[in-house]
């Protein structure tokens, strides 16, 4: 989905987003900007977490906890294909577990994945896309990875 300078369609798309994913989310806002998950980190011990810690697990320090904007690119560790999706979920679908540069393995849906290519270790670029459909059958959206753009 992409967004004009007016913000509009960013406003759309924050109504879509999954209530338990959105504050894990910056959306862009501009078409020339990215999104970026939220992620936090200790000023004192200097780890870096994600999603985000309101209290390092580390140091144990509250006041010392900043939220941080991640990378938006990383590298596929590993992935698996769902064949049997729960309610809400089409199935087959990829999900996998993504390194970021700063250190952190997320786990996280695959979008726009040929299944036949995917491949461990390819560059991944965050996005925002369908997750699920509500019990009424709207479109959730949260974050995915798919493929980086060369």
């Amino acid at each position: 989905m992409t967004t004009d300078d007016s913000g509009s369609e960013t406003q759309a798309l924050e109504d879509l987003i999954d209530p338990k994913l959105s504050p894990l989310i910056q959306l862009p806002g501009s078409c020339s900007e990215k999104p970026h998950l939220i992620g936090s980190k200790c000023k004192s011990c200097k780890e870096i977490f994600f999603p985000k810690r309101v209290i390092c697990p580390n140091c144990l320090k509250e006041e010392e906890v900043e939220d941080i904007l991640l990378s938006n690119k990383g590298k596929l560790y590993t992935y698996c294909i769902v064949k049997a999706a729960p309610l809400g979920f089409d199935a087959p679908y990829a999900i996998g577990y993504v390194d970021l540069p700063e250190g952190l393995r997320i786990f996280s849906p695959l979008a726009e994945c040929d299944q036949e290519h995917i491949k461990i270790n390819m560059e991944l670029e965050l996005v925002v896309d369908k997750i699920r459909e509500d019990e009424t059958g709207k479109a959730v959206y949260g974050y995915k990875f798919k493929p980086a753009s060369l």
